[in-house]
């Protein structure tokens, strides 16, 4: 087994040795021997640790629950959990190929808005708020500060009890996509504002940053950016495979 200092090994990765010692820091990396002279010396294993949690970071715009999801799942790795950390990177992906798919139907509900489509599916069933926020995987405070925010106007029956029907469901599965791909919330308005005006196309909406639209992170492309983590998966995987063997040798 080779063994590196930390501007070695820094090196290799293409980051800064301040970066080394921060994912240190951070418990994201497994213990870290040291010399007499108080150097910290890292090895092979080390270094498959450092590609793995650099390739699981790689992709930039994801839901903020599924980055902390694959946060966890290097802090796995670092253990030397190696079934743990591949159990938990499968599960990461079936959750992308899920976010991806609930912003495929946004989509698809955004066209049909547009096309007047009279396309209707169980229009009469009403929800409960915290029945809305299970479905949607939210929390009861993030809807109520959509609706707070003027992204959402929610009936309410005679007895003053809000009711979320289908209009509202479809509405809201649009913000969380768009939250999901950190839009800020004044941006959001704007595009559900030309969707009321019935002149904006989501997919082209989601995928291309404009600063007219005030994009919170814009620099890659949402569903995009769904798409390259799933690659990386694999790659996440393979390394996995490589650190098993460096553990059987």
């Amino acid at each position: 087994m080779a063994f590196y200092k930390t501007t070695q090994i820094a090196r290799m990765i293409g980051v800064h040795p301040n970066t080394i010692r921060f994912y240190e820091q951070m418990q994201l990396l497994p213990p870290i021997p040291r010399e007499s002279n108080g150097y910290r010396i890292f090895n092979d294993y080390h270094l498959l640790q450092l590609r793995f949690l650099r390739t699981a970071f790689r992709a930039e715009i994801i839901s903020n629950k599924l980055r902390q999801e694959v946060f966890e799942i290097v802090k796995i790795s670092a253990t030397n959990e190696i079934d743990a950390a591949l159990k938990a990177t499968k599960m990461y992906s079936k959750h992308l190929e899920e976010e991806k798919t609930k912003a495929e139907e946004a989509i698809h509900i955004v066209l049909n808005m547009l096309e007047n489509s009279n396309e209707v599916t169980n229009p009469i069933a009403y929800h409960k708020r915290a029945e809305v926020a299970r479905i949607l995987g939210i929390t009861i405070d993030v809807l109520r500060d959509w609706e707070r925010n003027g992204l959402l106007v929610v009936p309410r029956m005679e007895n003053g009890y809000r009711v979320y029907g289908y209009k509202e469901m479809n509405r809201l599965k649009i913000i969380r996509t768009l939250r999901n791909a950190h839009y800020s919330r004044m941006s959001i308005l704007r595009m559900l504002k030309k969707i009321d005006q019935g002149n904006c196309n989501i997919r082209e909406v989601i995928d291309t940053p404009s600063e007219e639209e005030d994009i919170v992170c814009a620099a890659d492309r949402y569903i995009t950016a769904l798409s390259m983590a799933q690659a990386d998966v694999l790659e996440m995987i393979e390394i996995l495979g490589e650190m098993r063997g460096l553990n059987e040798d």
